[in-house]
């Protein structure tokens, strides 16, 4: 089995950035928020490099280089990233062919993965940074699928951002409820309480193909 797995909600929890708004010496208030602007240029393409992404968001904020790389390591770089779900990838690995399919930056993706020692888990990571699309574009999904005959299964927080494009596409789908209080457009083929509770829900799968 395939397993096509969101990153932020699911795998790791990131901070609010506006939490660390003080180190750029502007608002959390501010809108639009700078912090977010220079993201998300970064996170659909629009930059290529982190030096390009400090001194974007030096530029809007008037923060030195400084400041804004220890932004950087508070935010996107220092995500909660639960012990359990450590174990469940690296369990889920030796069983299954795993993909990361994500809005987000890919060296920032990989350094986290890699300090969490889990990186080696995944065959790929497909990131929005480099696919120059972020979901619910269906490149990515597309990607993820590529190359395999088996039972695609994708996994995240977010249905009609992610999992809705991935069920038009023949995928199953498994939803982590959120906090958000989401209505999903259409029904999930599986919803979960927790990632941690994925493979009893691959065990269903597996019986039912």
């Amino acid at each position: 089995m395939r397993l096509v797995l969101d990153y932020g909600g699911v795998l790791a929890d990131h901070v609010d950035e506006r939490e660390y708004a003080h180190l750029l010496g502007v608002s959390p208030d501010r809108d639009p928020y700078p912090g977010w602007l220079a993201y998300y240029l970064f996170r659909t393409g629009f930059l290529d490099t982190e030096a390009q992404y400090v001194d974007l968001l030096s530029t809007l904020t008037g923060a030195t280089e400084a400041d804004c790389r220890e932004y950087v390591e508070r935010t996107w770089l220092d995500p909660a990233f639960p012990a359990e779900r450590v174990e469940l990838l690296t369990e889920l690995a030796t069983q299954h062919s795993l993909v990361l399919l994500g809005n987000m930056v890919k060296p920032w993706v990989e350094s986290v993965l890699r300090d969490h020692g889990v990186r080696d888990c995944f065959d790929a990571l497909l990131v929005s940074s480099e696919l120059e699309r972020p979901k619910p574009h269906p490149r990515g999904y597309v990607r993820s699928m590529e190359g395999t005959n088996e039972t695609v299964v994708m996994v995240s927080d977010e249905f009609n951002e992610d999992l809705l494009m991935a069920q038009c596409l023949g995928m199953t789908t498994v939803w982590v409820e959120n906090e958000d209080d989401e209505e999903p457009y259409r029904r999930p083929d599986y919803t979960i309480e927790d990632f941690t509770v994925l493979p009893a829900v691959l065990d269903r799968i597996r019986r039912s193909n």
